[in-house]
Parts: structure tokens; C-alpha cells; sequence
């Protein structure tokens, strides 16, 4: 139940995944300057600090609710507020 509700939280929620995605198109792109010299890593911890923005930004807007638990799952409610 407590994975249910993490992979929910992780893969539907705006305000952890978009943050998430990217982290992960930094890293893959700036993997190459952060192996040759310094200034890839400044960038990459630049990156990060937007991405903390980003999330604390989008989680102001978007609310996630349990409607209904059951055996046979969870009904979730992604609610965006203005």
C-alpha cells in the first residue's frame, strides 16, 4: 500500500516529476563538462537549485487527494489550484 501511494506520488504528481526529469536532462547532458573541468559542476548545482525552485513552485499549485482505498487500489484526485 505505502509503494502504491509513493509511485503515485512520484509518477503523478507535476511537482516531483518535472523537477525530477530535469535533473535528469542536466545530468546527461553536462556529464561530460563536469569530467573535464570544474564549471560543470557549478552549472549542475545551479541546476539543482532551479529544480528545488521549480518543484516549490509547482507544488503551491497542484494538490493530490485520496478519494478511496481499497484492496483493489487506490482512487487518487489530481486537483490544480490557481
Amino acid at each position: 500500500m505505502l509503494r502504491a501511494r509513493i509511485r503515485i506520488l512520484l509518477l503523478f504528481t507535476p511537482w516531483v516529476s518535472i523537477p525530477l526529469a530535469l535533473l535528469g536532462v542536466f545530468l546527461a547532458v553536462l556529464y561530460p563538462l563536469m569530467q573535464w573541468t570544474w564549471a560543470g559542476w557549478i552549472i549542475y548545482g545551479v541546476g539543482i537549485a532551479g529544480s528545488i525552485a521549480i518543484a516549490l513552485r509547482l507544488r503551491s499549485r497542484y494538490r493530490l487527494s485520496i478519494l478511496d482505498s481499497s484492496s483493489l487500489g487506490v482512487v487518487t484526485w489530481l486537483q490544480r489550484r490557481l
